[in-house]
């Protein structure tokens, strides 16, 4: 799957259906196929780090454009754990605990959340919302399309809420 196209010219970046569970950009492209590949994550942590030697030229194009198209980058890594089964969760009272890369050792990081900053409407009671039924557990779901935990899946999709799952996941 290429992610970043011609950066620089002559180079895609991107990754395979079966990849290493962490986040990263190897080359794609027929001419330069693995030889290069950039880890963009370390325990949750946001990195840029070459898993091995790039030429400068190669590498300060790269880094720049992975600069400027992080969030699109994370979405659709999101994308591919959730499709993988590398991103699970739990809900316990309000808060939701994700869980990257649960079934592998030294990848393995969490996140956890309130859920009420989502649907404050829901948890305050001075908001004048008439329905306050608390979201449970059942209510949720992971969408590998949208790389969103999505809320009240028992509806209609268009009634369904998201929250972006890689403005979570990810710390600088």
């Amino acid at each position: 799957m290429i992610i970043l196209k011609s950066v620089p010219k002559g180079y895609n970046w991107g990754w395979y259906s079966r990849e290493d569970p962490r986040m990263h950009l190897q080359t794609v492209d027929s001419k330069h196929q693995n030889d290069y590949k950039v880890w963009l994550e370390r325990e949750g942590k946001r990195v840029f780090e070459p898993a091995g030697p790039i030429p400068a030229k190669v590498l300060a194009a790269l880094e720049e454009e992975v600069q400027r198209r992080r969030d699109h980058i994370e979405g659709r890594w999101t994308d591919l754990m959730i499709a993988n089964g590398w991103l699970t969760f739990s809900m316990r009272g309000r808060d939701v605990t994700l869980t990257a890369y649960p079934r592998v050792p030294g990848s393995r990081f969490t996140r956890t959340f309130d859920i009420a900053y989502y649907f404050a409407g829901i948890y305050d009671p001075t908001y004048p919302m008439v329905n306050k039924t608390p979201i449970k557990p059942e209510d949720l779901g992971l969408n590998k399309e949208m790389g969103a935990l999505e809320v009240w899946v028992q509806k209609e999709e268009d009634r369904r809420e998201h929250i972006r799952l890689s403005t979570i996941l990810w710390r600088d």
